[in-house]
């Protein structure tokens, strides 16, 4: 029978019109089709891309993928893509219930940074909080503007470089050209109580601190800060166009007629302990990577000899800390604009010019 993994790998790749069938010669023996003749691989028969995804078995997939396809997803479809597939996928993981805590706030972090406003990110917030999702109806709701509720400060960070991390990177000013975001988008006024420094001098497990991120991922922590509820590892920047937007879908048909626009190709795999513990029916935690070791060549080593017997912790290399600092006083987050900086890199630049 059909997963999920496997329903939405397949949908996936079928947007990219990988129709083309060819013949395929793999030395595995997985397949569900006993059909196929093992001597030669597949090599007998012809797949197109998404036909051959299909002949695996996912079963034992233990995360779910949140994939972005460009469109305007009707009803039916909407919630199989953008935030309204990591909302399901987060509702699925918890129960419902309603915080008797403060919620712990979802950390963004990004290597682009595409235009926001303020209200989209509100929903976005309300959609993916794992505490209150269950109370809110991004599409019913779409357009209105939530009452009440605690400053978005409180609930969400955005992990994002600042000048002096990228000009003190091991590449200097130039390997700011990865994290991508223009002045216009990144200097909202309404953006700068959410940001957050990538590196922690005090925190720095993985030795990532001077290194430039280009990876993006979503967390939201437990609420004492020391483990992780869910994450999401995925291509998706923070942007309007990589997780879609609820919009009317004509000004000349009802109000509850809605549509969820999405103009990007993305792609993420979403973990929880929940997700995790369904693959083997224990009931595990999620915390970040504390302690390491190097092997011989330097390379840091996820085993751990204390780890042993402590089947329950799942230890996951998180880059950046769950308490990650505030931006300082002086601190200004990077654009990627060609702007004179007086402090000269390692390198001896003064920025992208």
């Amino acid at each position: 029978p059909k997963c999920l993994f496997e329903v939405d790998l397949a949908r996936y790749l079928e947007s990219y019109g990988y129709t083309r069938r060819q013949q395929w010669c793999p030395t595995t023996t997985s397949l569900r089709d006993k059909s196929v003749d093992f001597s030669r691989g597949l090599s007998s028969r012809e797949f197109s891309l998404p036909e051959l995804i299909r002949q695996y078995d996912y079963s034992s997939a233990y995360a779910v993928l949140i994939p972005s396809i460009p469109g305007r997803h009707k009803i039916e479809a909407y919630h199989n893509f953008g935030y309204l597939k990591l909302r399901k996928a987060i509702m699925d993981s918890f129960p419902a219930k309603s915080a008797n805590k403060p919620p712990p706030p979802v950390l963004c972090q990004m290597s682009s940074l595409g235009y926001l406003n303020q209200k989209y990110l509100g929903k976005f917030h309300e959609a993916i909080d794992y505490t209150s999702t269950h109370s809110t109806r991004p599409v019913q709701d779409y357009d209105r503007v939530s009452k009440n509720k605690p400053p978005l400060q409180n609930q969400l960070r955005i992990v994002w470089p600042t000048v002096d991390e990228i000009r003190n990177s091991v590449e200097g000013y130039y390997g700011g050209g990865s994290v991508c975001g223009k002045k216009k988008n990144v200097s909202l006024e309404f953006l700068q109580p959410l940001y957050r420094r990538w590196s922690n001098v005090a925190y720095d497990p993985l030795q990532t601190a001077r290194h430039v991120p280009h990876i993006k991922s979503f967390v939201q922590p437990s609420h004492d800060g020391r483990s992780i509820e869910w994450l999401c590892l995925t291509s998706h920047n923070l942007s309007i166009a990589a997780w879609g937007q609820v919009q009317r879908r004509s000004k000349n048909l009802p109000p509850d007629e809605k549509i969820l626009f999405v103009r990007h190709w993305e792609l993420g795999v979403f973990f929880s302990a929940d997700t995790l513990a369904r693959s083997d029916g224990n009931q595990v935690s999620i915390v970040p990577l504390a302690d390491y070791e190097h092997d011989s060549n330097g390379a840091i080593c996820l085993d751990n000899d204390e780890d042993e017997g402590d089947d329950d912790v799942i230890r996951v290399p998180l880059p950046y800390s769950l308490n990650t600092p505030a931006y300082a006083a002086e601190d200004n987050p990077w654009t990627e604009d060609p702007v004179f900086y007086p402090q000269r890199d390692a390198y001896g630049r003064h920025g992208l010019l």
